[in-house]
């Protein structure tokens, strides 16, 4: 993989998106694992970090078995190019590991050195995306201060809602000034998500006075959960169906946003 020229030859850093969510249980790593599928296909060169760390399972939506994980680069049995496993439509993944307290309970010294280590890959590829686990600690916020985009998670169930109001809030708070954008999934209706969306987007400007962006919406389908016992992305399983469809609409929202890295070209 190489750098990604423009047309005046220079080469940009790869755009970093981060995906989290006040709340588990709202299918942040799902539509991480999807989104980066359907872009993958589209040609984008794309790695997802799953850096829920411990309790890492992007691999098992993907059907991957990773050789190598962070845990091994952490404890210097692998470098971080060696923790890249292949998925679908030739996208990459580096696993956070699955059942480790000592991962999930990482020191920020352990946090610095893998956010270092991903910046690092950002010359060979197009995309890094980077799935943080649950809620506002330090293990979630350190990833979000390294994105371009911030994605945030959430459904329309209440405490999702005030759970994503109050990952913002702590984004905002520590001094976080890029892009955010919402994307609600398991959606009822379009005006639900709208009303979701409109919701938050009142909130963060009335008593944040910063700005949300909105991305698009999953709606709520049978074909998610069946392609999660099928270990295989929905899109890849059920590229016909109604949250397939949507994600697509999502993804060319998405697409649009890579490119875009604050980092600037290569050498600056």
């Amino acid at each position: 993989m190489g750098t990604t020229p423009n047309e005046f030859g220079q080469s940009y850093l790869a755009t970093v998106f981060v995906v989290t969510s006040g709340k588990g249980g709202v299918g942040k790593t799902s539509l991480s694992v999807n989104m980066c599928t359907e872009l993958a296909r589209r040609g984008k060169r794309v790695i997802i970090v799953d850096a829920d760390l411990g309790l890492a399972n992007a691999h098992i939506l993907m059907g991957v078995k990773p050789e190598k994980t962070l845990t091994d680069y952490l404890e210097g049995k692998a470098q971080l190019p060696d923790c890249i496993a292949d998925g679908p439509n030739g996208l990459k993944l580096i696993s956070g590991g699955q059942g480790m307290a000592e991962m999930a309970n990482l020191d920020e010294h352990g946090r610095k050195r893998i956010v270092d280590a991903i910046m690092d890959l950002r010359s060979y590829c197009d995309l890094i995306l980077v799935d943080t686990g649950a809620g506002v600690s330090s293990q979630v916020t350190d990833f979000v201060q390294m994105a371009d985009h911030t994605l945030i998670v959430t459904n329309a169930n209440f405490a999702a809602i005030a759970n994503a109001y109050g990952i913002i809030k702590v984004m905002v708070t520590n001094g976080y000034d890029h892009p955010m954008h919402l994307i609600v999934n398991r959606a009822r209706s379009t005006e639900e998500a709208k009303q979701v969306f409109m919701k938050l987007k009142g909130c963060t400007k009335k008593f944040l006075d910063s700005d949300l962006g909105f991305l698009g919406l999953v709606p709520e389908d049978i074909q998610v959960q069946n392609s999660v016992q099928k270990r295989t992305p929905f899109s890849e399983a059920a590229p016909d169906s109604i949250a397939s469809t949507y994600l697509r609409k999502l993804v060319d929202q998405a697409e649009g946003l890579i490119g875009s890295s604050v980092s600037g070209f290569v050498g600056e």
